[in-house]
Formats: C-alpha cells, sequence, structure tokens
C-alpha cells in the first residue's frame, strides 16, 4: 500500500488524456469568446455616451466580483428556476468562463489602449486620418504588445479555474481526477498527477507560446515603424 503506485497512471493515461482535452478545449473556446466580447464591453466603456459607459462600467466591476464556482452552479442550475432554459454543462461552462473573463479582458484591452501616448491620436488627426483609420493603424498596432502578455496570463488563469466545472459534470481533467482516484481508493497519486499536469500545460503557454507571440508582435511593430 506504501509508496507512489505508478502503475496506476499508466493504467488510466488514456482517461487522463481524455480529460486534459476537455479541460483545455472548454479553456480555449472560452477565451475565444471572452476576446470577443471583451472587445464589445471596451468599445461601450470607452464610448461618448454615459448610457453605454455606465452599463459596461458596471458589467465590468460586477462579474470581475463575482465568484465563478458560484456562477457556474447559478448559470447551471439556477438559470432553469429562473427562466425555465436548461444549459448543457459544456455550455454553462463556457458560458461562465467567457462571461466573467470577458470583464477581465475588457480591462486589459483598456489598459493596452490607454498606454498608448494621447499624441499618437492628435497626429493622426492632423494627418488627416478618420477615427477608424487611426485606431486601426496607429493605436491598435501600439496596444497589441501591452495587450498580448495579459492576455496570456489571462488564458493561463482560466484555464486553471476550468477545473470548477467538473462540478456540472463536465469530464474534463478533474472531475475525470475524481472519479479515479475513487474507484482506486489513491487520490494522492491521481491528484498530484493532475497538478503536473497543469503545472506542464502552464509552463509550456508561459515560456514557449507567450514568448514567441510577444516576440512575433515586436517583429511587426519594428517593420511597420521603419
Amino acid at each position: 500500500m506504501g509508496g507512489f503506485r505508478f502503475e496506476i497512471i499508466f493504467e488510466s493515461w488514456r482517461l487522463l488524456l481524455q480529460g486534459t482535452g476537455i479541460a483545455v478545449g472548454v479553456a480555449v473556446v472560452s477565451m475565444i469568446v471572452a476576446v470577443v466580447l471583451g472587445l464589445v464591453v471596451v468599445i461601450f466603456r470607452l464610448a461618448k455616451f454615459w448610457w453605454l459607459r455606465w452599463p459596461a462600467y458596471a458589467y465590468i466591476q460586477f462579474f470581475r466580483g463575482t465568484a465563478l464556482y458560484v456562477f457556474i452552479l447559478w448559470l447551471f442550475f439556477g438559470l432553469t428556476i429562473v427562466t425555465g432554459l436548461q444549459l448543457g454543462p459544456f455550455v454553462a461552462a463556457i458560458s461562465a468562463l467567457a462571461i466573467l473573463y470577458s470583464a477581465y479582458m475588457a480591462e486589459v484591452y483598456r489598459s493596452g489602449l490607454k498606454a498608448v501616448a494621447k499624441g499618437q491620436y492628435e497626429a493622426g488627426r492632423a494627418i488627416g486620418l478618420s477615427t477608424f483609420q487611426i485606431y486601426r493603424d496607429v493605436i491598435i498596432p501600439q496596444a497589441i504588445p501591452v495587450i498580448i502578455p495579459s492576455a496570456m496570463n489571462l488564458f493561463i488563469d482560466l484555464l486553471k479555474d476550468s477545473s470548477l466545472v467538473g462540478v456540472i459534470g463536465v469530464a474534463d481533467l478533474m472531475r475525470v481526477t475524481q472519479r479515479l482516484s475513487n474507484f482506486h481508493f489513491r487520490p494522492f497519486e491521481f491528484y498530484t498527477t493532475a497538478a503536473v499536469i497543469y503545472a506542464i500545460i502552464v509552463l509550456f503557454l508561459s515560456r514557449v507560446v507567450a514568448v514567441r507571440l510577444e516576440r512575433r508582435f515586436r517583429r511587426h511593430q519594428q517593420r511597420a515603424v521603419y
């Protein structure tokens, strides 16, 4: 009974790999939706009209202060009680993650745009560019290198937070880990393995993907300048 039993991990590698794939898939889809939704929110947040700015501000503050675990349960169980609409586990999980992280993503966008000096906008106006052209050709290319690292950090956080979706029946890595540990009565081995898998994915994203993306956008920005 003593010692780390590697054999039960090797016997269960297919299930663990499947759970890992589902966890990553949920995180990727949720992040894509959050990126798009966050862009809509920040457009409203930076609008000239107060009746667009204030709802966007309230959206950001509310969802940044909402506990993800509670929100997942509310979408899956509470929404049915309130509206009669029943969301499936995957839809509820992706919706909860995307909505909460869109609020954070909106702030990432806003920080990136605000990091560009106001003189850039004024210079664009001075040479006759429209507002759309200024943002497309001047502001956004300079904001992207600021946005990318923060967005990658958000995705890493989202991936780790996706471990909560198993509570509503999504067969992600943590749900599979829980089932296997209960079946074999060996929680230490399986939860340790899950922790190692998450650590490997996070290390890969932070050290490989993020660095390459930052370098690529820096080179693109330098070519645009010169």
